[in-house]
């Protein structure tokens, strides 16, 4: 993933395409200090899952950002903002949705055997056992909360 993120800021660069440029150092920016956070050199290898967990961060944050914008009327930030997912987005893996999600948590819900709501940190925990980073916490728990109703 850090040899990825380099090689496309370096053809950012030389593109002179600036919003790519200053996205993808950010991304660099806090990829190292999670690098430093684990107890490594900044220059060291995050393991997938943690190189997941900060772009799923990068995204969360601005996604927050867009709903905050929209709330307040800033259009030309909120849209700044969409601009900056787009170019993090490239870097998740392909997120479970629709079907693929409904599929995923029944599934986990058989696995554990669970049969009601207080279940449902162990559907999670499976789920996040079996898919890792590969969906949206959020869809996954209402998903999970009405199909344990």
């Amino acid at each position: 993933m850090l040899a990825r993120l380099q090689a496309d800021l370096k053809t950012a660069m030389l593109a002179k395409d600036a919003a790519r440029t200053q996205v993808l150092r950010m991304a660099l920016a806090a990829y190292k200090n999670e690098a430093v956070a684990k107890g490594l050199s900044p220059q060291g290898e995050l393991p997938e899952a943690d190189a997941l967990a900060v772009f799923k961060r990068l995204v969360k944050s601005r996604e927050d950002s867009v709903a905050q914008f929209e709330k307040v009327g800033q259009a030309d930030r909120a849209a700044q903002e969409r601009a900056e997912i787009e170019l993090l987005t490239p870097y998740l893996p392909a997120m479970l949705e629709g079907p693929e999600l409904e599929a995923a948590v029944k599934a986990a819900i058989a696995r554990t055997g669970a049969t009601a709501k207080k279940d449902m940190g162990q559907v999670m925990k499976a789920l996040q056992a079996d898919h890792g980073a590969a969906f949206d916490g959020k869809a996954a728990s209402a998903l999970v909360q009405s199909l344990l109703n």
